[in-house]
């Protein structure tokens, strides 16, 4: 079903197309980001361009990967670039181009960013950040992390904070602003208490009671056979291989094979699916494209009914059988169109092939963006990237629907701090405009003598809300640490607490918020 854009995703389409603001769009999984970019995509009047570092987050948009748009090396350095980018200098398909939505912005090396930024400002012959053009970046910094290979890590240590793309160069200089936008409303998940483990997760603050409470998800050895409508999540290739062809080999039923036609130029590693598909009745599929009715999505899950010489019918899990015929996959690159003055698509390589995935089990990395109803999750020897637990837990709708393998530890649970400082430092600039506003509303209930409903900002980017009389307002100290500061009696902890002003994200009038809350007669 559609999703309802709220508020802030309003904003946030109104940033993209109604302004020339560069923009940060963010937010925890399953708060609508893709969704949101795809209706930009479709119903944008600027000509745009949509990027991705990788070639299967390129094909999920219909863009196109970064290194291929710019026509630059996979490796790349800024000698490179500013090579390739002589030959295109004044080149309106860069030159007429009004923005560049890059998704995936997690994945995005800062090194890699800065190049991006040499490139446009050559082409464009100007010295403005990217050529003066709006940028549109979106992901969830909290998710999986840029690859850096061994060799590389010495290079970072000494060229970059870090090798996500807020420490590159023209983010640190001050000379790139843009606007930081997080969208708040989770559509994947709705049970609050699985919303506070899976945030508890991404900010590793997970309590020792809430491990205990997760891990009562642990299912025994004799039970791990995977269920109809099961996905197992492993961290490795190899692991999800030999599932996926041990779950076929136990089915009784003639093998069918199906060879996908490739046209022009793809890369393997871009296949949606297996060039040689081989299926069985009774096998557990996973659509890997959205249908245009919106009821199928990528990542649905079936069961194979029947298999005929051009289709076959796949049985869903809400109980609708749909016949499934090959779907062409293009692979396009972007020309400019002189008369419209505009960039358009050019077709260079096709993959059509049926669009399903064999989904007994699915590597982490590849689930990223999905949504399963049921998930089995193994971490045994251990998570190997930032956000890489996160990305797995968050990616079932429930808790009920959750099965581990094996005890989840905290050492599964890696997180980058670097990010929690830039989110952090982010969250509370995007609440500047609001400070005066703030204080002054700060100010009148101390006088008034009323209390406040306030959404603060904890440690660690957890956001928090408490009910708060507040008693005092001014300089003060803490750790060290002088800041303005509000003295308030905080209901919550039943005792006189010391806020940070700036950490206050928004406050509501309790009457007003009461008075919302009442059923209506």
């Amino acid at each position: 079903m559609p999703l309802t854009f709220d508020e802030k995703a309003l904003q946030a389409l109104y940033i993209m197309e109604k302004t020339n603001e560069n923009l940060f769009l963010t937010g925890k999984a399953g708060t609508g980001k893709s969704t949101l970019l795809r209706s930009f995509i479709a119903h944008t009047q600027k000509n745009i361009a949509v990027l991705a570092p990788t070639g299967v987050a390129a094909l999920n948009i219909e863009g196109s990967t970064i290194h291929s748009f710019f026509k630059i090396p996979p490796a790349t350095t800024e000698k490179n670039v500013k090579k390739v980018a002589k030959a295109f200098i004044g080149d309106p398909k860069f030159t007429e181009l009004d923005a560049i939505v890059i998704d995936e912005i997690s994945m995005v090396r800062a090194d890699l960013f800065d190049c991006i930024n040499l490139y446009l400002q050559i082409v464009c012959e100007t010295k403005q950040p990217f050529g003066g053009k709006q940028m549109l970046l979106i992901g969830d910094l909290y998710q999986l992390p840029p690859v850096v290979s061994s060799t590389e890590r010495q290079f970072f240590t000494e060229s970059y904070p870090s090798p996500y793309f807020f420490s590159s160069n023209v983010i640190t200089s001050g000379a790139f602003k843009f606007t930081f936008h997080e969208l708040e409303k989770v559509y994947r998940q709705q049970d609050q208490h699985f919303l506070d483990l899976l945030n508890g997760i991404r900010t590793k603050s997970l309590t020792d009671e809430m491990l205990d409470h997760l891990n009562q998800q642990i299912i025994p050895d004799q039970q791990r056979e995977i269920a109809p409508g099961e996905m197992y999540l492993a961290g490795r290739n190899s692991k999800v291989d030999e599932i996926n062809a041990q779950m076929l080999e136990k089915l009784s039923t003639p093998s069918v094979s199906f060879t996908a036609k490739i046209r022009g130029t793809m890369k393997e590693s871009s296949y949606p699916t297996d060039e040689v598909l081989h299926l069985k009745v009774g096998a557990q599929v996973m659509f890997v494209v959205n249908d245009s009715n919106g009821q199928r999505v990528n990542g649905t899950l079936g069961t194979i009914l029947a298999i005929q010489k051009d289709f076959v019918s796949v049985q869903l899990f809400d109980g609708e059988t749909v016949e499934v015929t090959p779907h062409t996959r293009k692979v396009s690159q972007y020309v400019y169109n002189p008369t419209q003055r505009r960039l358009e698509t050019e077709k260079i390589g096709s993959f059509t092939q049926l669009p399903l995935k064999l989904a007994r089990a699915c590597t982490i990395h590849k689930s990223q963006g999905k949504t399963f109803d049921k998930v089995i999750i193994d971490l045994q020897g251990g998570s190997f990237a930032h956000g890489q637990t996160y990305v797995a837990l968050s990616r079932c709708k429930s808790l009920t629907g959750l099965k581990l393998i094996a005890p989840l530890q905290k050492s599964h649970i890696l997180l980058d701090w670097q990010i929690v400082r830039f989110v952090t430092q982010y969250q509370q600039a995007a609440q500047t405009f609001e400070e005066i506003s703030i204080t002054e509303l700060l100010t009148q209930a101390i006088n008034k003598q009323e209390d406040l409903e306030i959404v603060y900002l904890k440690s660690g980017d957890q956001k928090s809300t408490r009910r708060i009389t507040p008693k005092k307002i001014g300089t003060m100290t803490f750790q060290g640490k002088v800041f303005e500061g509000l003295q308030a009696f905080c209901h919550t902890a039943q005792d006189i607490r010391v806020f940070n002003v700036k950490k206050i994200l928004k406050i509501n009038n309790i009457k007003t918020v009461e008075t919302s809350k009442k059923p209506k007669r």
